[in-house]
């Protein structure tokens, strides 16, 4: 009881008994947490912009129609139509709308929640939306602007 552990490797099997190599399948890439963040922020920032384009009449709503849950983008569509129908004229063409950075925040695995600001030429408005990932791409199922 008094000797060391000595661990030692066992020796290896002689190349003729060696059979072929078999590796594990390789799995997906994982997106890296940083680049997930960089991507939110990016779909975050496009998205928003879009919606206050559809909102304010200077983007058709079904340009979006992908990217929105269907009864959310039921509302959109009906508040764009109501503001057309109530605008006194059509929505000028070169209306620009750039996105501040957005603020996301993961509430699960596949829910984030995100806020940033629209600015536009007369107007600036706080966005809050929440993106769940379904299907193998983020929809954006509750979005709030002010």
């Amino acid at each position: 009881m008094s000797t060391p552990l000595v661990l030692t490797r066992p020796a290896g099997r002689s190349a003729s008994v060696r059979g072929p190599v078999r590796r594990a399948p390789r799995r997906p890439r994982q997106t890296a947490p940083v680049e997930r963040e960089e991507f939110l922020r990016a779909t975050v920032q496009s998205l928003a912009v879009a919606v206050v384009e559809v909102l304010t009449g200077s983007r058709a709503c079904t340009s979006i129609a992908r990217w929105i849950e269907p009864a959310l983008y039921e509302r959109i569509r009906t508040h764009a139509a109501l503001r057309q129908d109530l605008a006194r004229s059509v929505a000028p063409r070169g209306h620009v709308f750039t996105a501040g950075r957005p603020r996301v925040c993961p509430v699960g695995e596949s829910v984030v929640e995100a806020c940033v600001v629209v600015r536009g030429t007369r107007r600036h408005r706080a966005v809050a939306m929440r993106l769940e990932h379904a299907r193998g791409r983020w929809q954006v199922t509750e979005f709030v602007s002010v």
